[in-house]
């Protein structure tokens, strides 16, 4: 591949942006995967189950504040874009290295539209979007249910629906104490799923089952770590 084709392909794991950010994104990157891996002994599974191109939404359980980043670190070839929560950004200093990592303030227990359609803009440039579909960081370390919006998401934008589970970042930081410097935190990657096909389930059954299969998927991570991540 030539020096052309190579930033072509950088460009294309960040459509739209300038070659800067995506830069920046590989250095944050480079810093947040020498911590988890040297700090949380992290791995990720499942990564050839991320599309290289197209609209990407990617559905987790949200067990801690370091989730986006162990998920950001384990999506290597998407620079994803999130949604995080409005008090983050009051900060100036963290508000703006958040943004600069492609996150944007939604308000949390109340319909925020503005931050709805800029989620559907999103997707429809291409961009990957991840998404905590519990609204919350659960309490105990389980999968949630997931709020019923995420349906208009998937209908409005029509991407492909990638789950995502996430373990043991509830046991490094649990909601409401302290985060601990040593752990273990693993991601799956579940195989994409075609809107249509989600769509065409009643009601809050499409979410149901993407649910279930991130639950899954996050025992299998469970055995994973008390078999010490040998398989």
């Amino acid at each position: 591949m030539g020096e052309m084709g190579v930033i072509e392909s950088l460009r294309a794991r960040q459509p739209g942006s300038p070659l800067g950010r995506v830069a920046w994104w590989y250095f944050i990157h480079a810093v947040c995967f020498t911590w988890l891996v040297t700090c949380y002994r992290f791995r990720a599974w499942g990564l050839h189950n991320l599309p290289r191109r197209g609209p990407v939404l990617l559905l987790s359980n949200h067990q801690s504040y370091l989730d986006p980043i162990a998920i950001g670190v384990a999506c290597h070839y998407r620079q994803c874009h999130a949604m995080a929560r409005s008090t983050l950004f009051r900060n100036p200093v963290f508000g703006g290295l958040i943004r600069s990592m492609n996150a944007t303030p939604i308000e949390r227990g109340q319909a925020d539209l503005a931050a709805i359609r800029r989620c559907i803009e999103v997707l429809r440039q291409g961009h990957a979007l991840l998404l905590f579909p519990e609204g919350t960081r659960t309490p105990d370390g389980t999968t949630k249910p997931f709020a019923s919006g995420t349906t208009l998401l998937i209908k409005r934008a029509m991407p492909q629906v990638v789950p995502v589970a996430v373990e043991g970042a509830y046991d490094v930081w649990p909601k409401g104490r302290a985060m601990r410097l040593t752990g273990q935190i693993s991601i799956a990657l579940g195989k994409p799923i075609q809107p249509q096909e989600l769509l065409d389930m009643k009601g809050d059954a499409g979410l149901e089952r993407v649910r279930s299969e991130i639950e899954a998927m996050r025992l299998s991570l469970v055995d994973r770590h008390r078999r010490g991540l040998s398989s």
